[in-house]
């Protein structure tokens, strides 16, 4: 299903988030941002095919950790005030600075608005050997008021076959209650979904690219068909590409061009193409954008007055 008009922005996000608040809409029935992690080096990203593929620069992220709050608490802040009233903001963060995030969000909020702290665990190589493994990542979730959206038939799995099992011989395994085995449950709040490898289809050659089954889950739970989803640290443009294929319009940003320009080369690949306006906060940077497929003009049109 096709979702309403959507965009895709090269912009320094707080800007254009302050310039999407001064006017009427959009406001967002969800916001997933996926910000910079504070890690300390600069990010890449690959061009080019197989044989001719080399990595280049895809953002910094080299702040300091005040400097780094600082920005997130500024764009926190942001995104609560792009939400409707019954939307719902996921954070998406690590170790480095989810705890600090967590006050952050509190604070802006209100506790009673804390929904959900999700842990996203994966598997994959690691030099750590004095300490275990990092491998899991943690996404904050809260709403804007008491009344949200919350589709939980939209988002259920199969139970175990463990449990199956139990209940099929055992109805009082359940101190009593007998759960509706066909039609699933609700996940847990940690879940398990494979990174984005190298030889997974998905793969765009984004290095913190997120898979579309982890941002599947938080698109029909927390959003309708029609709704705008907004994600201002689009990356990859994972959310906007699940947003369209999942009939929501969105609004996708992101300051680095290759990010932009992976962005629109998937959504161009999907088999029902959206319909996207590609523009530019402000106008001046915009110019030839380089993609793995050669430098494509991305016909940016101005920044809204």
């Amino acid at each position: 299903p096709a979702g309403p008009p959507s965009q895709l922005w090269l912009a320094e996000n707080a800007a254009l988030m302050r310039a999407l608040l001064a006017q009427p809409a959009p406001r967002f029935r969800l916001i997933y941002l996926d910000p910079p992690f504070n890690a300390g080096r600069r990010r890449t990203a690959r061009l080019g095919g197989p044989d001719g593929a080399r990595e280049v620069p895809a953002y910094k992220d080299e702040a300091s950790f005040g400097a780094h709050l600082a920005a997130l608490a500024e764009r926190l802040a942001l995104a609560r005030d792009l939400l409707e009233p019954d939307g719902t903001l996921y954070v998406h963060l690590d170790w480095r600075s989810v705890h600090e995030a967590k006050v952050i969000l509190d604070y802006l909020f209100g506790r009673a608005r804390f929904l959900n702290e999700i842990v996203w665990c994966y598997y994959g190589p690691s030099p750590i050997r004095s300490a275990f493994k990092r491998k899991h990542d943690t996404i904050l979730a809260y709403t804007r008021s008491r009344r949200y959206v919350f589709n939980a038939d939209a988002v259920r799995v199969p139970y175990d076959p463990v449990t199956v099992r139990t209940f099929a011989s055992s109805p009082k395994a359940g101190f009593g209650k007998v759960p509706d085995l066909a039609r699933g449950k609700v996940p847990e709040d940690w879940w398990y979904f494979p990174v984005v490898a190298r030889l997974h289809g998905e793969r765009v050659g984004y290095e913190t690219q997120k898979p579309e089954a982890l941002l599947e889950r938080i698109v029909r739970a927390s959003s309708h068909q029609g709704d705008m989803v907004g994600d201002f640290c689009c990356g990859s443009g994972t959310t906007a590409v699940v947003a369209a294929r999942l009939g929501r319009g969105f609004v996708a940003a992101d300051s680095s061009p290759l990010a932009v320009a992976k962005t629109r080369l998937r959504l161009e690949r999907l088999a029902a193409r959206p319909a996207v306006e590609v523009s530019c906060w402000p106008a001046a940077p915009c110019g030839m954008i380089a993609t793995g497929m050669g430098d494509e003009t991305l016909g940016l049109t101005d920044a809204p007055a």
